[in-house]
């Protein structure tokens, strides 16, 4: 008899918008009070938190359904429904962005650029395939973001692989693949964690096993405890404040290799959903960041690139000049000033909240119907 679905871990879905709007926040190339904030300089981490919820939200869902050929497969086809629909829309989209670049070069006469390098053509079947990220392809230069979502798919395969061996076989193989990814992290990658087309595989079965132990930890000893009001509320302090002092001191340090036991931890102390800040969490607005947290990762890239090349371009018209500095060891991002802090945080909330409405579109008429169509086909 098939094991029915189990409920939602609201605070922690809610947890997942709030990373997914770091990220996008990290991606907006402007100065101000909020990009000074060291957690949001290093706000790309939090993709490992993502890994490491997956791993554990995956594992509470599917562990006893997995093992036969036939859940397997049902298992894969509702991944592909969860993932893919948005992916390959944008990746269109992308596309087509390079497609005008094309004609509008044959259109001025100017030497193509188009479709070379990172956006070779064989590039699109990588991404559109998601193999873009598993260390062979190198880089492209289409919604780079979707790197994870490349990594993270396949990962869904390999646990689902060792789920035909048993619990035993998905523990010491966690173990062993959650320990063999940060070896080949640490001893390849130059910026600690922050490895995506290259490494990002090992990053990712990293991240994704420490999740799944995470939550046989959860399931042997944790469950039935009952954490007091008072206790759990400021154990969940504990935990976030702990969480961002790391964020913020880690970086691209050796130190972040250890971001997959930190955002456990706090994976763990939400899962009880016990204090103030999972009640807060799991209010309205935490079940429509959870809903909306894929559609914020993957749309910011798009909607962040009119809001970092749109001052320039106004600046220019307006023979105005835009002070554009780094902020924080190793941000690859040259950030601009309007030369008021408040102006630049005011500018980037109206970005998060462009985020937010795209997100929506998205969700609602790509990523929510492609998922219930996959579904459809294997009730």
């Amino acid at each position: 008899m098939q094991a029915s679905i189990p409920h939602r871990f609201v605070a922690l879905d809610a947890w997942r918008g709030v990373a997914a709007l770091l990220v996008a926040l990290y991606r907006l190339e402007a100065d101000g009070w909020l990009h000074g904030l060291p957690f949001v300089q290093n706000a790309w981490l939090f993709v490992d938190f993502f890994f490491v919820l997956s791993g554990f939200v995956i594992a509470y869902a599917y562990l006893e359904r997995l093992g036969t050929s036939s859940e397997t497969i049902v298992f894969v086809v509702r991944r592909i429904g969860r993932v893919w629909p948005l992916h390959v829309a944008l990746l269109g989209i992308f596309v087509a962005f390079e497609i005008v670049r094309a004609l509008t070069g044959i259109v001025k006469s100017s030497p193509a650029s188009a479709f070379v390098d990172q956006r070779e053509p064989i590039t699109i079947l990588w991404d559109f395939f998601l193999v873009q990220a598993l260390g062979f392809s190198g880089l492209t230069l289409w919604n780079t973001p979707a790197w994870s979502i490349s990594t993270e798919f396949w990962t869904y395969i390999v646990f689902a692989l060792l789920c035909f061996g048993g619990r035993r076989v998905v523990v010491f193989a966690g173990a062993t693949l959650i320990l063999g990814g940060l070896v080949v992290v640490g001893a390849f990658s130059p910026k600690g964690m922050d490895t995506t087309f290259d490494f990002g595989f090992a990053r990712c079965l990293a991240g994704f096993f420490s999740g799944v132990l995470a939550f046989f930890s959860w399931q042997k000893w944790l469950r039935t405890k009952i954490l007091p009001l008072k206790f759990a509320t400021w154990l969940e302090i504990g935990a976030i404040a702990a969480t961002l002092l790391f964020v913020s001191w880690a970086g691209r340090t050796k130190a972040s290799l250890a971001a997959p036991l930190v955002f456990t931890i706090l994976i763990l102390v939400f899962a009880f959903q016990s204090g103030r800040v999972s009640a807060l969490l799991s209010g309205k607005a935490g079940h429509v960041l959870g809903d909306l947290s894929y559609s914020i990762y993957m749309t910011a890239l798009l909607v962040s690139l009119p809001f970092n090349r749109a001052p320039v371009l106004v600046a220019n018209r307006a023979g105005i000049e835009i002070t554009r500095e780094h902020i924080g060891a190793g941000n690859p991002h040259m950030n601009y000033d309007f030369g008021y802090f408040l102006l630049n945080d005011l500018y980037t909330l109206i970005y998060l909240m462009a985020v937010v409405a795209v997100s929506w579109v998205t969700f609602r008429y790509i990523e929510n119907p492609g998922r219930i169509w996959f579904n459809g086909k294997v009730r």
